[in-house]
Parts: C-alpha cells; sequence; structure tokens
C-alpha cells in the first residue's frame, strides 16, 4: 500500500528535507561573467537574442546518447538540436551542412517560458563534437561536447546541494558554484558527466516571492557546463512546481516509480511534477536515479529490480538520491530520515547495490560497509576488497550557500566512518574501472583532498539480479525481455500443466526464441504483450489442445501471427516430435515424464547443445523413441535415479545414468557433468519445487550458455558448493521468480 499519509506529513516539513536529484545542466552562456538569458543565443544573422537560455545535456539510456533541455520564448517553433564533428568547423561558424539534426518536443515550462527536449544519438567515444540548439531559425552559439573513451574506465563529478538561492543571496551562492565547476573541471578535464544529487535551487522558499528562474539561471551559468554532461534528480526544495522536470530531460524515466506530486500524493496513471525515478548506463555502471520525495521503499525497490533485469552485464550499480540514509548534522535525526534508515538499507542490500550517493544534509559524512544497519569494515578502513553490504556518501555543498553543523563533532556514531564540516564548498571525483571504484572529495579553497576511499572487487558475484513478475506468465516475460529486443519466433507452452513443456528448451535454443507462458483456454496478456513487444512472426505451440487450447491459438492469428502446432498423442509422443524439429543432434537425454524435476535439471544444457530431451514413463520406451535414438547415432544419457527410471531403460539405450540422491542433487550433477561446456560468466537460479521459472530460464539460459541451479527450501549444501566453487568465474546471477520461490534469505546463504 502506498504511504500516502507519510507522504503528506514529508510535504509539510519538506522546506528542509526531501530527496534531490544527481545531475548538472549546461549553460550555453560563452562568457560567464554576463547576464545569462541575455548572451546564450544568436540569430542565423549574429545578432544577439535573449529566446533561448538553461541549455543543458544530461546522460542519455548509454553513452552514445545525450538528452538536451533549455528554455526559449514561448513563440518558438518545434526544438531542434544540430551535433557535428569538432574538425568539421571553420573559424567560428557551424558546419550546418555536415551536422545531424535531431528534433524533438516542447511543453510549458515556468514564468510563460517553452521547455525543449531533444535525444542525440549515434555519439562515438573519443571523438569532439560541436552543438547548437534552436528552433531552425534562432540558434544558441555554437558549443563544444567531447566524448570520452570508457572502454577500460572513466570518471565523473560529483556535487552535493548546490541550492542556489539558500543563503538569501543569488548572486553570492552563483559565484561560489561557478567556482566549483570552474576548478573541478579544470582538476579533472576528462570527467564523463556531472552527478548533482538535489537542491539545485532554493525554489524561492527562502526568498519572499522571489520566481526560481533567476536561481536557475545561477544554477546554469558556468561556462562549463556547456561542455559536459549534467544528471539531476528534484531535491526537497524541488518537491513543487514544474521547474525541476521542465529544466531537465530523464533517459528510461519509469511511469510508475518515484512519483511525487505537489500534493505529496502519487498516482500509477500520471507523472508527478518534479520527475519520477529513472536509470541511465555507463560504461560499466548502472545509475539509479531515485526521486526520494517518494518515501515509499518498496516503490524504489520495484523500479531497480526492472533497471538491473534490462541492464544484466554491468559490474557496478550505484543508487543516488537527495535524502541522506545516513549522515551527520541537522537532519541526522528527522523523522522522515529516520524513516527511511529503517527502509531504504535493506532494499539496497537486498538487490546488491554497490554504493548510494545522497546529499540534503549540507554536511561530508562515509559511512562504513553497512549490512543489516551494522559497520560491517574496520574503523581505519580507506580501501576494502570485495566487502560486504553498501556504501553510503553524503555531500556538503557544492556552492557553500548553506552549511549545517555536525550534531556530534568529537563523537563518530555507529555508521560514521569519516565525517567532516569546514564550512568550505567541496566536490568529489568518482573514478570507475571494472575492478575499483574510488570516490575523492576536494575542498576547493586549497583543493587538497579530504577524503579518498577505494572498493576493489576480485569477483563480481555480488552483481544478483531477480527477474519476477506478479504470476508465472509475466515472470516468463520479464525473463524475455531481459534477454530479448526482437524475436521473429517464440515457444508457447502451458503454465498450467509441465508435461509438454519440459522438450521445449532445446527446441527454443534450436530457433532463437524465448519460451512463453499461456493458461489452457486464454492467452494471458502479458504474454500477448511481450509477443507485441518482440514483434513476434511465428509462434510454435508445444503440446496439444488438451493443455493449450484452440482459443489460445485463435487469440494469435487474430494478432496476425503464423501458428504452428507440434505435439503428439500424448506427452512421450510430443517430446519425439519436438525432437524430430532437431536436426542431428549429438547427444539426447531421457527423463521421466512423470515428474518435471529431473527434465529441468537438464533443460538449460540440453538448451546450449542442442540436444532433444524424451520423455519416458520410467519403465519402458517406446519403440518410435529407441528408433530414433539408433537412428541419430546419439549418445544416450538418462536423468535421474532407478526410483524414477528404472535400469532396464538404461540397458535398452546403452545409456550413461546422471543422478543423485534427489531433484537437487541430481542437478548438480548434471552441472557437475557437463560443467566445462558452461560459459559460467552466469548463473541463474530457479526453484525446484515448481517447473516454471526454471523453464523459461532454460531458454535465456540456452542462449548465453549458463546452467540453471535448482534451489530448494532446504537442503543448500550441494547449490551452495557449486557456486562458491564457481564464483571467480560468475559475472551476473539471476534469480528466476520471486521471493515466494527464492527467498533472498536464501540468497545470501548460498553467497556467503
Amino acid at each position: 500500500m502506498k504511504q500516502y499519509f507519510k507522504k503528506a506529513a514529508l510535504l509539510m516539513l519538506c522546506s528542509s528535507f526531501i530527496l534531490s536529484g544527481i545531475v548538472i545542466p549546461i549553460s550555453a552562456n560563452a562568457d560567464s561573467g554576463t547576464d545569462v538569458a541575455a548572451s546564450q543565443s544568436i540569430t542565423e544573422k549574429g545578432e544577439t537574442s535573449a529566446s533561448i537560455k538553461d541549455i543543458t545535456f544530461a546522460p542519455g539510456k548509454d553513452a552514445s546518447q545525450v538528452n538536451f533541455t533549455w528554455y526559449s520564448n514561448a513563440d518558438t517553433s518545434d526544438p531542434q538540436v544540430q551535433i557535428a564533428l569538432k574538425s568539421d568547423m571553420t573559424g567560428s561558424d557551424f558546419p550546418a551542412d555536415k551536422a545531424q539534426v535531431f528534433k524533438g518536443q516542447k511543453s510549458n515550462g515556468n514564468d510563460g517560458y517553452s521547455s525543449n527536449k531533444v535525444t542525440a544519438t549515434g555519439l562515438k567515444q573519443a571523438t569532439e563534437y560541436v552543438y547548437r540548439v534552436g528552433d531552425g531559425n534562432t540558434w544558441s552559439s555554437v558549443n563544444n561536447y567531447t566524448t570520452q573513451d570508457i572502454s577500460s574506465e572513466f570518471n565523473f563529478l560529483l556535487a552535493g546541494d548546490p541550492q542556489i538561492g539558500a543563503s538569501g543571496d543569488i548572486a553570492s551562492d552563483t559565484t561560489g558554484w561557478v567556482d566549483t565547476m570552474k576548478k573541478a573541471t579544470e582538476k579533472f578535464s576528462n570527467s564523463s558527466f556531472l552527478l548533482s544529487v538535489g537542491d539545485q535551487v532554493n525554489n524561492g522558499q527562502e526568498l519572499n516571492g522571489q520566481t526560481n528562474e533567476l536561481e536557475y539561471d545561477g544554477f546554469f551559468k558556468p561556462e562549463q557546463l556547456k561542455n559536459i554532461p549534467v544528471a539531476a534528480i528534484a531535491g526537497n526544495h524541488e518537491g513543487y512546481g514544474v521547474g525541476h522536470s521542465t529544466h531537465f530531460n530523464y533517459p528510461n524515466m519509469s511511469d510508475k516509480y518515484g512519483i511525487f506530486t505537489n500534493n505529496g500524493y502519487e498516482s500509477d496513471n500520471s507523472n508527478g511534477t518534479t520527475g519520477n525515478d529513472y536509470y541511465f548506463v555507463y560504461g560499466n555502471t548502472l545509475f539509479m536515479m531515485l526521486n526520494s520525495n517518494d518515501m515509499n521503499a518498496e516503490d524504489h525497490k520495484a523500479f531497480m529490480q526492472e533497471a538491473i533485469a534490462a541492464n544484466p552485464g554491468v559490474k557496478w550499480k550505484i543508487a543516488s538520491m537527495h535524502h541522506s540514509i545516513y549522515s551527520s548534522a541537522n537532519h541526522e535525526t528527522d523523522a522522515d530520515i529516520a524513516a527511511r534508515r529503517v527502509t531504504h538499507p535493506q532494499v539496497f542490500q537486498e538487490l546488491g547495490i554497490d554504493v548510494v550517493l545522497d546529499g540534503h544534509d549540507h554536511c561530508y559524512t562515509r559511512s562504513y560497509q553497512m549490512v543489516d544497519g551494522q559497520a560491517a569494515s574496520g574503523e581505519n578502513d580507506t580501501e576494502v576488497t570485495d566487502p560486504n553490504g553498501v556504501l553510503y556518501v553524503t555531500l556538503n555543498s557544492a556552492s557553500g550557500s548553506k552549511y549545517y553543523e555536525i550534531q556530534e563533532p568529537n563523537y563518530n556514531n555507529y555508521y560514521e566512518a569519516k565525517k567532516e564540516q569546514d564550512k568550505v564548498p567541496t566536490f568529489s571525483d568518482v573514478k570507475m574501472t571494472d575492478k575499483s571504484f574510488t570516490i575523492t572529495t576536494y575542498r576547493t579553497d586549497s583543493m587538497e583532498p579530504i577524503d579518498s576511499y577505494t572498493i576493489n572487487k576480485t569477483t563480481s558475484h555480488r552483481n544478483v539480479s531477480r527477474l519476477s513478475g506478479q504470476n508465472r506468465y509475466e515472470t516468463a516475460a520479464k525473463i524475455s525481455q531481459s534477454n530479448w529486443d526482437e524475436s521473429d519466433a517464440a515457444v508457447l507452452v502451458s503454465g498450467q500443466s509441465f508435461a509438454d513443456a519440459l522438450s521445449a528448451a532445446p527446441f527454443a535454443k534450436s530457433k532463437n526464441a524465448p519460451i512463453l507462458l499461456t493458461s489452457s483456454n486464454a492467452l494471458d496478456e502479458d504474454t500477448k504483450a511481450e509477443l507485441l513487444r518482440l514483434k513476434v512472426r511465428t509462434v510454435y505451440i508445444i503440446g496439444g489442445t488438451g493443455v493449450v487450447s484452440d482459443s489460445v491459438e485463435n487469440s494469435l492469428r487474430n494478432m496476425k501471427i503464423v501458428v504452428k502446432r507440434i505435439s503428439g498423442n500424448d506427452r512421450y509422443a510430443t517430446s519425439l516430435a519436438v525432437a524430430k524439429q532437431i536436426k542431428s543432434p549429438k547427444q539426447v537425454f531421457v527423463a521421466s515424464g512423470e515428474g518435471f524435476a529431473d527434465g529441468l535439471s537438464v533443460s538449460s544444457y540440453a538448451s546450449l547443445s542442442g540436444s532433444p530431451i524424451l520423455l519416458t514413463d520410467g519403465k519402458q520406451l517406446s519403440g518410435d523413441i529407441l528408433q530414433y535414438v539408433k537412428d541419430n547415432k546419439s549418445t544416450s544419457y538418462v536423468v535421474g535415479g532407478n526410483g524414477v527410471v528404472d535400469d532396464s531403460v538404461v540397458s535398452s539405450l546403452g545409456a550413461e545414468r546422471i543422478s543423485g540422491s534427489d531433484r537437487y542433487s541430481t542437478n548438480i550433477a548434471v552441472l557437475n557433468k557437463f560443467n566445462g561446456e558452461y560459459n559460467l560468466s552466469n548463473i541463474y537460479l530457479a526453484s525446484g519445487s515448481d517447473f516454471a521459472d526454471a523453464l523459461s530460464g532454460s531458454a535465456a539460459a540456452g542462449e548465453k550458455n549458463a546452467p540453471v541451479v535448482l534451489i530448494g527450501k532446504s537442503s543448500l549444501s550441494d547449490a551452495k558448493n557449486y557456486i562458491q566453487k564457481e564464483l571467480s568465474d560468475v559475472g551476473q546471477i539471476t534469480i528466476l521468480g520471486g521471493e515466494a520461490s527464492v527467498s533472498q534469505d536464501t540468497v545470501n546463504e548460498l553467497l556467503q
């Protein structure tokens, strides 16, 4: 249930403490000493125009894109951005004939301005560009943007609470902010972007009736900001009005999570006024930007689960939000901060978040590595390797507009590894490689570091994500979404009956297709939506009309999809009919058709190796199946003990038996038997007490040549030993299904 009343209470407290953003915008003002609004644009004839101001661009959904935003007079035409190679410039003339043109949309901004948003795509690494924004008639001045080579590492700048206007003197706050950005970009000239953790402006709360547009003009004043992308999220001082959302352009913004509206309530049917949760991927890192004005931790958890599932290959996961979790000054004891300190860390820990970056408390605090609300790293640690827990960093003001006093300056709280309040503006530089994260924080008066901390990873087993939905049908769709952008084909099986479905995985691999589920009598809505997203042209139904009815088939045909059904008189004949679709298999697997466990145990390897799974009643094989194996001269394996498949079946095939004392040890026996064939950079975990999630996952695992480990409610020792043995090679662990299937406590135990 949404925490409506907490949010309403939070709104009343908002004047001093809601969560803020992570990115900082770019000004196109060529002269930082002149008025912003009057110097950012020129007409085609070269005349100065005041119709364009507050230009900024943010990281796009990946490193090949950036998202532009600017304000213009309301009478300007539809927005566009022109980008060209800097090498195509001749003197100061913009090379319009060689530029790419990107068009966008405009909406109503503050104070009668139009807000313009355009996404530019196809940018290359380590390339010098020039750009200008406008409407085709009036253009901004020409600005530079150089993309970085991020093939091995990158760094970004980090700023907390510029809050222009907080001191009561916009000009003074702007001067401090300009100084910080000048010094930061001079020292770290190859930074990829600037991340601002919220309260970019004060929003006029502490100035009687002051419009916040003058504050935004101050925020965009630094000359350097026109050359570097800025990622931002709303702080509590931006928790109302449309100023923030119309000055910034978010990639991958959720339409369901992180919603916060003027009245403190949220609606899943409309966006909040301050921008919702969003994410972007840069290099090896997933950045998840949370609008913490929404206090509901479960909302943010659901958003991060989706972002993590969509980006399984990242090395690092960073969350950023305005409101501090572990800090040391005025807001440390606020009721809303204390509430977040109870609900949010558990979510970050469960999802394997490496670092949480925040602001709000206008002092610097670095936590220990935090596990279950307790410090897990040493008192004097400045460098840790493969640590448990999550690091939290709270940033001080980057402009010096406002500082808060540390509450207990001579005493370290249980989470405080480092705290500092020198009443000097600070910023941080963060360096990312595949194996290390280093954050170093500088004071701007001397440019000396006040703190530095490094996390090293020798293994990446903490990259754990979960693919789950409200039911097995949605979970199958989520698995498909995480592995296929498009697919000509899909394999459809019953989500209620396992027998015909067991043989589907190797066939799905042969078609490079996901496995989706349906109920017997009606096509599931999540499945239908996924078929449309994938642009599927052919669906292969496995099984007869008794398990997937004609009405489902008709629904597919009504979607203009070609339907092909593969079935036999019973589950055994169906498994043979599916096997015959796979050409010249070198191996075949035989498993009991009376239960699903052993067939699931081998499904991921059968998928990656293109080996059919044939079913038996446990006592005998049909003559047709025996003939099929003989004709293909395939090496045969029987999966499961003699309690499920009689020795006579093994003898009739001349097969090798692979088995254990139960379904879980049989699964590990299969994995060990073919361990050299797997690419162990990925491991999937699925419940062994039901078939649906493991079956859908076996198609994805087959695409990645990855194993599926079956997990029980107890007796985890075999699975734990297997996973721990392989962890040095594992880059990603993906849990299939919700916590009712594989609990987080179980995952934690397996990875300890």
